[in-house]
């Protein structure tokens, strides 16, 4: 049976670390070569290298901050410059903050807002100005799970 994602270059930011680094492998698995984008670089590169030990696929490893658009810009610049093109970006990347709403500080808020929601953004629309250029490529975005699950503090 074809692999349909045979050969496709993955990028998948939030990539160094439990659901993001299990996508980034198999995506790998299913025949992408895949950048493991996330602003823990250490671990990014540790998946990276596991990628590349344990497939046939390529792999490499960029440190982002997916709330800066200068560090998005360069990550999708340097997968296009490594791999000749975009086929998939997955947003994954995101942080939680919960804390009772009468004390929620606005700084951590704006903190979640950017990553969460900025981030994704400025992920889409740097990938999806290659992707036009292509004529072609995916968009995934991951939403976190705490929007489907309660999370109830004691006023």
């Amino acid at each position: 049976m074809d692999k349909v994602l045979q050969d496709r270059i993955a990028l998948v930011t939030g990539g160094a670390q439990g659901l993001g680094q299990a996508l980034c492998q198999r995506l790998a698995k299913d025949g992408c070569h895949v950048v493991v984008a996330d602003l823990n670089e250490e671990k990014a590169i540790q998946t990276a290298e596991s990628i590349t030990a344990s497939t046939d696929r390529r792999a490499i490893a960029v440190k982002v901050d997916v709330s800066d658009e200068a560090q998005v810009e360069a990550m999708v610049n340097r997968c296009v410059q490594e791999f000749g093109r975009l086929d998939v970006l997955v947003a994954n990347a995101g942080i939680l903050i919960a804390e009772e709403i009468t004390e929620f500080p606005a700084e951590k808020w704006r903190a979640v807002m950017n990553v969460n929601l900025f981030g994704y953004f400025l992920c889409a629309k740097h990938a999806a100005r290659v992707m036009k250029k292509q004529k072609s490529g995916v968009i995934v975005e991951i939403n976190s799970k705490s929007g489907k699950k309660k999370n109830r503090r004691a006023a």
